[in-house]
């Protein structure tokens, strides 16, 4: 199983395959704040402090956000466009305000 670890709320819980962040953050009570939840606003832009490979690849929707805002995609995501991709591991995100 994966953790996940959501910094700003002191959140941890434990999450399975395919889940989006978004998703996990939501059902957790988590305090971010979801506009658009289809990746065209930014407001559930995350920093990924540890695990970012335990998530699926960057899209070509979050690049393009990403760009807009000027950051490096290395370290940021979106919550509502990532998804965790792996079976075990531990992912910890802060929220990019």
């Amino acid at each position: 199983m994966v953790s996940l670890f959501l910094k700003d709320d002191i959140i941890k819980v434990n999450v399975t395959r395919g889940k989006t962040l978004r998703e996990i953050a939501r059902k957790s009570g988590a305090s971010m704040e979801f506009g658009c939840r289809v990746g065209d606003c930014s407001t559930c832009l995350a920093h990924v402090t540890k695990g970012n490979e335990l998530l699926s690849e960057i899209n070509p929707k979050e690049l393009l956000v990403l760009e807009s805002v000027g950051q490096e995609s290395k370290v940021l995501r979106l919550m509502c466009q990532c998804s965790v991709e792996a079976e075990e591991g531990e992912i910890e995100i802060s929220y990019f305000f």
